[in-house]
């Protein structure tokens, strides 16, 4: 049964996706502080069609949820506006370029494994073939979209694009992770709280930064990560949008013109690519 359309004297809630690497922590501690109770980290379903269906919240009632203003998380899903009848949702969400995104997971890792003893990652450059390709694309369609497996394979990179350029024109922001302080300024001044954000996570010594990297190196991550870096590309930018105009550029090419070079009918190929990933990925974690 859908949501009961909004009602004009109930106020929105914000749902802002915490996409990995991409100031999340800032996120989620600055509305830990200025809203304490009224902030809810999404809570992950440990069920096992949670990857075939999408997350769900069997423990949240739209009761319990009264007092929530804002909802972030590593597993928050659409599904979740259900458990708030008659409000508007405004999801909000900070991007990253695909060269940025796998030096500063890497380093991450690195981080893991001095700090907590986690196993240490390989030379970079071996690293990365361990990760699936398009990270940022693939984990908006599976987390909060909900395509699980194994629907996901049935959408080619290009689909896979063209269905979160569609999606993201009726996002209330959307932008690169570097304009992580204007989204949450935004935001908190329509929620009437403190404004003044306070970077998490940032300023750990690196050991490698993605001006270390050949151009060869960057442009092969690019191009084996074209949806993530047309997506950037194309969104960085846009900041606070109405929904209707959707807020790219007037220049701006349609989106099919625009993913006109991304593989199509490359299910299985995504397939393949990612158990190889897996599995790659397994044996450096032992």
């Amino acid at each position: 049964m859908p949501a009961p359309a909004p009602t004009s004297d109930a106020p929105p809630v914000h749902f802002f996706l915490h996409v990995p690497k991409c100031a999340g922590t800032t996120v989620e501690r600055h509305f830990e502080r200025t809203l304490g109770a009224g902030f809810l980290l999404a809570p992950r379903w440990r069920h096992p069609l949670r990857d075939v269906i999408g997350n769900r919240y069997p423990s949240l009632s739209p009761a319990d949820l009264t007092g929530v203003r804002a909802v972030s998380g590593h597993s928050l899903s659409r599904s979740l506006a259900d458990k708030f009848p008659g409000r508007a949702v405004r999801p909000s969400v900070l991007i990253r370029d695909p060269v940025g995104f796998l030096v500063s997971f890497w380093n991450y890792r690195w981080m893991r494994h001095e700090t907590r003893g986690q196993p240490a990652p390989p030379p970079f450059a071996e690293w990365r073939r361990t990760q699936r390709r398009n990270p940022i694309t693939r984990f908006l369609l599976h987390r909060y979209f909900e395509i699980g497996y194994p629907a996901l394979y049935r959408h080619s990179t290009r689909a896979r694009f063209l269905y979160l350029d569609a999606a993201f024109t009726g996002f209330h922001f959307v932008g690169s992770y570097r304009r992580c302080d204007e989204a949450l300024a935004g935001i908190s001044a329509e929620l009437g709280v403190d404004e003044t954000v306070e970077s998490e996570n940032v300023g750990e010594a690196k050991r490698l930064r993605a001006a270390d990297l050949s151009p060869e190196e960057v442009a092969e991550i690019e191009t084996q990560n074209a949806a993530d870096a047309l997506l950037f590309a194309r969104w960085k930018d846009r900041g606070f949008g109405d929904g209707a105009a959707g807020g790219l550029p007037a220049g701006a090419l349609p989106a099919a013109d625009a993913a006109a070079h991304l593989p199509d009918h490359d299910g299985l190929t995504n397939l393949v690519s990612d158990i190889d990933s897996a599995v790659r990925r397994k044996l450096w974690r032992r």
